[in-house]
């Protein structure tokens, strides 16, 4: 907010100071770095850490560093200080908030802004307006500036995370530091995720974290993400008969169709074989829209007998027995021709 006129002229409204200024004001006697120190860059971390001795001020060293960075200059004071917060919580606020760290100049600048929603990442995750503002900062933050998002989550454990992704608002985060987030924490986040996978899949906003993994998998089909994805592969088998189950068909076919899509030829293979061996599944999943376009990829994957079993399934009328007949009849032909 600008000052009006009138306090401009008694000079009431005090100007102030540059975040990256006034922590190294603050910190200028410290003796040794405090806590908050792993949130800074790495780079930064590791110069001022190095610097640090027994009798060194930890403020002067952090200080100095910023200034040959380039970091520490003088700037206008900063109309969001100290008000990040209270402004993300807002309809209004948050919009401004996300305007901010659009046009802040450089990756300093964006994480100062961000620090200042240190402690509150679980509950900006749940809110409707600063949801928004964490998503904003994990998508502009630099991957080694986003680590005490990361740190916040883990410290409410793996079930929490969970929750997060199966949450009206905190999918979105889960799925934002899938994609944005550096390697080894998303594999971390990967991994907490597969322990509930398919409670996860069959919830109406989990289903998307799930495929939003898949996505990320794809991309980069390194041995970790690899198998991970046979994980839930595996898991995905092991619970096939929740495709059948009308509350929870049209979430976990909707991961089906996506899983038949980014996976290995031979894991698809799998899949659908695991969908062709429960009677009848394959017709019940053809009535909804997610179900019916995961049938059809079973159709398109499977083969010979195997897929005359599969459209018998999907499209025809009749019992189990019926269908190990036409598989009779239909090696019988191929043994004639």
């Amino acid at each position: 907010m600008h000052p009006t006129e009138a306090e401009s002229g008694s000079h009431v409204v005090r100007q102030q100071a540059h975040p990256l200024q006034a922590l190294s004001s603050r910190l200028r006697f410290a003796t040794e770095a405090p806590s908050w120190v792993i949130y800074l860059p790495q780079e930064l971390q590791d110069r001022v850490n190095s610097s640090v001795g027994p009798t060194p001020s930890f403020g002067i060293t952090f200080e100095s560093v910023l200034k040959e960075k380039g970091s520490f200059q003088l700037r206008p004071g900063a109309w969001w200080s100290q008000r990040i917060w209270s402004m993300s919580r807002d309809s209004k606020g948050c919009r401004e908030v996300q305007r901010a760290f659009d046009e802040a100049t450089d990756q300093e600048e964006r994480l100062a802004m961000a620090l200042e929603l240190r402690g509150h990442v679980w509950e900006a995750l749940r809110c409707p307006f600063a949801n928004y503002v964490l998503q904003k900062c994990v998508t502009v933050l630099s991957r080694e500036n986003m680590n005490f998002i990361f740190q916040e989550l883990k410290q409410k454990g793996p079930e929490m995370i969970q929750q997060a992704a199966r949450h009206k608002y905190g999918c979105r985060i889960i799925q934002r530091l899938l994609e944005c987030g550096p390697a080894d924490q998303v594999n971390d986040l990967i991994d907490c995720l597969l322990q509930d996978a398919i409670n996860i899949c069959a919830h109406p906003y989990g289903n998307y974290v799930i495929q939003n993994l898949l996505d990320q998998s794809g991309k980069l089909p390194t041995t970790g993400t690899r198998e991970q994805r046979r994980r839930l592969l595996h898991s995905l088998m092991d619970n096939v008969t929740l495709v059948g189950n009308e509350s929870d068909n049209v979430y976990v076919s909707a991961v089906m169709v996506k899983i038949m899509s980014v996976a290995q030829r031979e894991e698809k293979v799998q899949l659908a074989r695991s969908l062709l061996r429960v009677p009848g599944l394959l017709r019940k999943m053809g009535t909804t829209r997610h179900g019916h376009q995961a049938a059809k990829k079973v159709l398109k994957t499977l083969t010979g007998s195997e897929h005359e079993d599969a459209r018998f399934q999907l499209y025809g009328h009749g019992s189990e027995a019926t269908a190990e007949s036409r598989r009779k009849a239909a090696s019988m032909r191929r043994q004639e021709t």
